[in-house]
């Protein structure tokens, strides 16, 4: 665990340091679009992403234009428990705890089919294996485990690892995109 904190430290550091941000995020995100991954997906499960993060709001409207399923995710409790709400613009989306962007439940429905859905996955770092260096709270490893669908992890290149530590827990992603890259794992 200790490792795991220490590497989230450094990947923290190097986010406050990333060049052409902007730039590099449209790259990821439309190297995710152009995909067949995302063509064929009726589903896109996201998050709304936190200004040092890789910005998925590039996914986001496009997949409200292109008429596809949106949904976020909600933290149902401090166990690491979560859920996805479907959302249709970002008009039904608020600000909760911690600044992060998620649903607003009282008039966003739940998922419950998770039929031909693709689940992008945040995270600091990811490895050639598509695990990842997530935040440390394990919602999302809990939720993949369940999740029987495509996960995807958009990462820079300069974050990508060889090998990041991983615990019996965790669970890779599929696919990880970069700015020039789909890693199929």
């Amino acid at each position: 665990m200790q490792i795991k904190n220490e590497f989230r430290k450094h990947f923290r550091a190097m986010r406050k340091q990333i060049a052409n941000k902007s730039e590099k995020d449209t790259m990821i995100c439309r190297n995710f679009l152009c995909s067949q991954l995302y063509k064929n997906a009726s589903q896109i499960l996201c998050y709304a992403s936190l200004e040092n993060e890789i910005s998925t709001d590039l996914i986001l409207k496009t997949a409200f234009t292109d008429s596809k399923t949106v949904a976020l995710p909600k933290c149902t409790d401090e166990n690491g428990n979560m859920a996805f709400y479907y959302v249709k613009s970002f008009s039904d989306i608020e600000t909760g705890f911690f600044g992060i962007r998620e649903p607003k439940t009282d008039i966003c429905a739940k998922v419950c089919d998770f039929t031909n859905a693709v689940c992008i996955v945040p995270a600091f770092s990811y490895d050639l294996k598509g695990y990842r260096l997530g935040y440390g709270k394990g919602y999302y490893d809990r939720y993949l485990q369940k999740f029987n669908s495509i996960s995807v992890g958009l990462c820079y290149n300069d974050f990508l690892m060889n090998r990041l530590p991983c615990d019996e827990y965790d669970k890779a992603v599929n696919f990880v995109f970069t700015e020039d890259k789909i890693i199929e794992v």
